[in-house]
């Protein structure tokens, strides 16, 4: 046979990028443990701003939860190996054949580097919600704006008055 013809059956050549599905909040591990194997990888993360326990903070998420891009070079790289790294769980599938990602995506994420974002059940101004105050019980108000990483101005309606009420974030929830 001559060499176009072995040419037509052989897999891809050089550097390609692939995603990875990964084991739940693994995926920083998963890339340093690529990363110990020569391999480039990343995720995209986000800044999301929520309530926990109480209190307003913006932690880092992965943008994908459960992704990671990996760049393995076909001579290189042990596919195998790659499967059974700490962290992966293997590789996403498009058919038969690994979901390939191109190097355009990739530059968007890489240059986007975090996104920052809310989280949906964070209330914004204007947003009806309910309080769950002791003195309040299940009256309804309108979000304000937080004052402070714990609590956040209300406005209900007291006497035919709208008021401002100040109270803990703990203290209401959004309603849908």
């Amino acid at each position: 046979m001559s060499d176009t013809s072995s040419s037509l059956f052989s897999g891809p050549q050089g550097k390609v990028w692939y995603l990875l599905y990964c084991k739940a909040k693994e995926e920083g591990r998963a890339v340093m443990h690529l990363a110990n194997q020569g391999i480039d990888a990343f995720y995209p993360k986000a800044n999301i701003t929520k309530v926990l326990r109480g209190k307003r903070q913006t932690v880092e998420e992965a943008l994908f939860p459960n992704y990671v891009f990996a760049q393995l070079d076909h001579d290189v790289h042990n596919f195998t190996s790659v499967r059974s790294t700490r962290g992966v769980i293997g590789f996403v599938k498009q058919g038969k054949d690994y979901q390939k990602v191109s190097q355009a995506l990739i530059d968007v994420f890489v240059q986007c580097d975090t996104v920052d974002k809310l989280d949906s059940a964070l209330p914004t101004k204007g947003d009806n919600v309910m309080l769950q105050h002791p003195q309040y019980q299940n009256i309804p108000a309108i979000y304000q704006e937080p004052k402070g990483e714990n609590r956040a101005i209300l406005l209900i309606h007291l006497l035919n008055k709208p008021v401002e009420l100040v109270v803990d974030n703990s203290q209401f929830t959004k309603k849908d």
